[in-house]
């Protein structure tokens, strides 16, 4: 019996290596799903944490302590209780204390927290040295520069307006060594100090534990959600982005999973029905096997094993290479999933091969001794046929029903093809008979064999659905993957903003923007960008709008000519002293101040910005002469031009200002003074404690009480050269309203300003949920010192490569580098493009089990069809028709299948539901997607076509059967 089997294996070798090919492409398919789900998971997760910045990563805790006695001891205890609390593997952790306060050198104030951390002078490089001494402090170059401040010079600190002034001393500019990592992210600017230095300015304090965490810990499910649930025990104020960036992780985990399960029970249903209907027309050749056994006396299970023994054991070497091959991927650690497949491989094999044979065991002799095989039963094939479309209405029905991708609707795309397959079929049969008598009738010799030999080709009909179904799969899974790619990239180009996207070491947002345009001076190659966080952590980013049309990666789903509308021009001048004019009104004049008004000689300041740098000056004006008469103020640094932000009224309660000049050139003049569109008073949520009333070339300022209002207090006349409301283009929630009805938002973190919003379903540079304002005139009306913000560069598409050494030239130093390349290459990596990745493989495989099948068929078939034509031959029939009528008929079903799959493939994706997400959270994925999947439609249309074609002809080369084609 074994050498029986293997005798006709041999003989029939190209049927048995098809057979085997099935069989470890089924097998190898599914026993590499877990290797894959596992390597997906990991890499996306690895992917995510690279991608997320380190704020992201971080955790940070606070708590309010006592220090002014034994404050070590009570610094060692904080740290100790959140260290155990977190209990986390960590990458780096630092303990420190802060003060809320403002450092005043001489006139010019600048509020920052005082600030102590653990490996400060491990984390900078220091101009000057670290603090060591109680008083010793380090300054960022901007704060610095801000305070007129140089190494040596002695500072001043307040912790609040009841608390006395302390000495300090300016001993050291710092720049961070890394402005990346994760120390800095997460401590901001502030005047850096011993822990005595703060001890001594306050007995309490916040005491800060700051930890960067371990890749593994958001790999873990909710181990970060416990830690935080500790700290808050403890208590502590706790705040992280941690969670959401393990949320995400656990969201790619879940689609990998569902993905890669999916892709591989399609694979398994595609590769056995491939293999059973091989099978069944692999019996076909077994008939004369089973007349001579029968002859000869042999019992009906001795016939089913010598037959669907040629059949059973290519497919059972085959399954065993595809488990063995799985578990060389995937080590030995996979032993029972290696183990299982190659038990489910066998069983189905098996059961295949016996199925296929059983009928013909069952046929009496004379049966099977006929040249022409037995007609399979009409009523079984009608039930069969009746079942697929019913099943292919109702899973129609639900994706046009409900929005959910998963139930009976997943069985939609297979259905639909597999029931038009069926239909096209039906009408195959009688169209090709008609077309074949034609074509004899008017002489076309070709022709009419070649469709009648198609109409006596039960096999072109009963394979069709299985073709169309594997084609219209992979057409469907190389659709979605180019439409998944495309809405990747257009989200790396909206997220990334530019095409690429340089990060500078932060300075002043002036300096930024006047290098930025230095650099570019067409404004159609680069754009300086500020970006912070606003309140609830919104990103906020502040561009230099008129640039921003000519460097998107992406078109902007805005006008952004709104985000700068016409406003006032700037008042601005070039030099070394200004003289002011100005007057104390009568005491009849001036509105009720309420009690205890404000007494003595009256005193101006004049906040300037210097133009270049954007360095804050401050010019002290008291006037002379009883209150009436110029005053003079000295501006060396307003040698190269300034720009007037405000002023501010002290000392006294009242002042009349009617000129301003500048080394003998006016200014401002009685005619601006007197305009009351160039003067407001603060924006936002603040209590002005200022009234300005403009009349007769005199602007005249009253001091008022800020009364019982809770309000932040703003004492200063500004400047109207920006627009009040400022215009904001807002993705996601809007602001929300104030008491008064005003929306407001702090760009820069350091002072609130109303806004006038602009909804936008996408912005550049922060997607759904952020807020997107004009750098210059959000800058003018918000200012305030740097606080945790990032200074970028955008660079258009084509942006010359000189560029990069002229931002350099310009004083910019590049710490870091993105692009839009870049951001596709890490979406590649995320769980739904590795889902989408496998199950396109998947397809892949499904289609070219279908294939195998097909050209086993086609095996089969080969010597029928050559002795058929050898008659013809004999009868007078040209070779040259009978080869093209072997061609067309082979031809015409592989052509038809791939068509019925590409159509049903265009119309399942049309009213299905993706089962894998492109995106886990809630970025639109129908942007810009439409022209990418129809080419993919159209290109893997034509690789299944070409694949199905030459299955189908490659039999009939094989071994060129001479008799007839001479």
């Amino acid at each position: 019996m074994i050498a029986l089997i293997w005798t006709a294996i041999v003989a029939r070798r190209l049927v048995s290596t098809g057979m085997f090919l099935l069989a470890a492409l089924l097998s190898t398919g599914l026993s590499l799903v877990p290797w894959y789900a596992e390597r997906a998971t990991g890499t996306a997760a690895a992917a995510r944490i690279a991608a997320a910045p380190p704020a992201d990563r971080t955790v940070s805790a606070g708590g309010t302590v006592a220090v002014d006695l034994a404050g070590e001891t009570v610094m060692q205890t904080f740290a100790a209780s959140a260290r155990r609390a977190l209990a986390l593997p960590v990458d780096g952790q630092a303990v420190g204390v802060e003060l809320a306060g403002t450092v005043t050198a001489g006139e010019r104030q600048l509020p920052m927290p005082l600030r102590y951390r653990e490996g400060l002078c491990s984390n900078a490089v220091i101009d000057g040295h670290c603090p060591q001494a109680t008083g010793d402090v380090i300054l960022s170059a901007q704060s610095a520069e801000r305070l007129g401040a140089h190494v040596g010079d002695r500072l001043e600190v307040t912790a609040g307006p009841a608390s006395a002034r302390r000495p300090l001393r300016l001993a050291g500019i710092y720049h961070p060594a890394d402005p990346l990592s994760w120390y800095w992210t997460t401590a901001g600017d502030a005047a850096w100090t011993t822990f005595d230095t703060v001890v001594a300015a306050g007995a309490t304090v916040r005491a800060t534990f700051d930890a960067m965490l371990s890749p593994q810990v958001f790999t873990r499910g909710g181990d970060l959600t416990a830690a935080v649930d500790r700290m808050r025990r403890v208590p502590l104020q706790v705040s992280t982005a941690g969670v959401a960036l393990a949320e995400r992780i656990a969201a790619d985990r879940q689609v990998v999973a569902r993905g890669v399960w999916l892709a591989a029970a399609q694979l398994a249903v595609i590769g056995w029905i491939a293999m059973a209907v091989a099978a069944r027309y692999a019996a076909e050749e077994h008939r004369p096997d089973v007349a001579q056994l029968a002859l000869r006396g042999a019992r009906r299970w001795r016939l089913l094993a010598a037959t669907s023994g040629q059949t059973a054991v290519p497919i059972a070497a085959g399954t065993a290479a595809g488990a063995l091959i799985g578990l060389l991927a995937d080590g030995p650690d996979r032993l029972p999933v290696a183990g299982g497949v190659l038990v489910a491989g066998l069983a189905a094999g098996l059961a295949a091969a016996v199925l296929a044979d059983w009928r013909t065991t069952r046929l009496p002799v004379e049966r099977l001794l006929h040249a022409a095989a037995a007609r399979p039963p009409r009523l079984g094939s009608a039930v069969v046929e009746v079942c697929v479309l019913g099943v292919a209405a109702a899973s129609i029905y639900q994706a046009l029903a409900t929005s959910s991708p998963f139930g009976v609707q997943l069985l939609a795309p297979g259905m639909l093809a597999a029931s038009v397959a069926i239909l096209a079929g039906r009408l195959l049969m009688p169209a090709a008979t008609a077309v074949g008598r034609s074509a004899l009738v008017n002489g076309r010799v070709a022709a009419g064999f070649g469709a009648l030999l198609l109409a006596r080709r039960s096999s072109a009909y009963r394979m069709l659905p299985l073709l169309a179904a594997a084609g219209c799969l992979l057409v469907l899974a190389g659709q979605r993957w180019a439409e998944a790619g495309d809405a990747r990239h257009h989200r790396s180009a909206v997220e990334v903003g530019g095409q690429r996207v340089l990060t500078v070491a932060s300075g002043d947002r002036v300096r930024l923007l006047n290098a930025v345009r230095a650099a570019d001076p067409g404004g159609r190659q680069a754009m300086a960008v500020v970006a912070g966080t606003g309140p609830g952590g919104v990103p906020v980013l502040a561009v230099d709008s008129p640039r921003l049309p000519y460097v998107l990666a992406a078109p902007a789903s805005l006008d952004t000519r709104r985000l700068r509308p016409p406003a006032p021009p700037p008042i601005t001048f070039s030099g070394t002293s200004l003289t002011l004019t100005a007057s104390v009104p009568a005491a009849d004049d001036l509105p009720d101040a309420g009690a205890d008004p404000p007494t003595g000689p009256p005193v101006l300041l004049a906040t300037l910005v210097v133009a270049a740098t954007g360095a804050p000056v401050t010019a002290r004006f008291t006037p002379v002469d009883g209150g009436r008469g110029p005053a003079g103020a000295s501006v060396p640094d307003c040698r190269s031009g300034c720009r007037l932000v405000s002023f501010e009224l002290l000392g006294g309660r009242a002042v009349e200002l009617r000129q301003l000049d500048a080394d003998g050139r006016t200014v401002i003049g009685p005619a601006v003074f007197a305009d009351t569109g160039r003067w407001r008073t603060g924006a936002g949520n603040i209590a002005a404690t200022i009234s300005m009333r403009s009349y007769d070339g005199r602007l005249a300022l009253a001091a008022v009480p800020a009364g019982l209002s809770k309000l932040p207090v703003d004492d200063r006349l500004y400047v109207v050269d920006a627009p009040v409301p400022l215009p904001a283009a807002v993705a996601g929630p809007l602001p929300s309203s104030d008491a008064r009805g005003t929306a407001t938002i702090d760009p820069f973190g350091s002072r609130a300003v109303p806004v006038e919003p602009i909804a936008a379903p996408l912005l550049p540079g922060a997607g759904t949920h952020g807020i997107l304002v004009d750098l210059e005139y959000a800058d003018r009306v918000a200012g305030g010192a740097p606080r945790a913000e990032r200074q970028q560069v955008w660079l258009a598409p084509g942006a010359p490569a000189d560029v990069l050494d002229r931002l350099r030239d310009a004083g910019l130093t590049i710490v870091a580098e993105d692009s839009v390349g870049a951001a596709d290459a890490r979406q590649a990596r995320f769980g739904p493009a590795a889902a989408a990745r496998f199950g396109v493989l998947m397809s892949g495989a499904g289609l070219l089990a279908a294939a195998i099948a097909l050209l086993v068929i086609s095996a089969v078939q080969r010597r029928a069809r050559a002795e058929e034509f050898q008659a013809l031959r004999r009868q007078g029939v040209p070779a040259r028709a009978l080869r093209a009528a072997g061609r067309g008929a082979a031809l015409v079903p592989a052509a038809l299948a791939a068509l019925t799959g590409a159509l049903a493939a265009a119309v399942a994706g049309a009213i299905t539901h993706p089962p894998i997400p492109v995106f886990t959270d809630a970025w639109p994925a129908s942007a810009g997607t439409r022209s990418a999947g129809a080419l993919a439609l159209l290109g893997a249309t034509a690789v299944v076509a070409v694949l199905f074609g030459g299955c189908a002809l490659a039999p009939q080369y094989r071994g060129r059967e001479r008799a007839w084609r001479r």
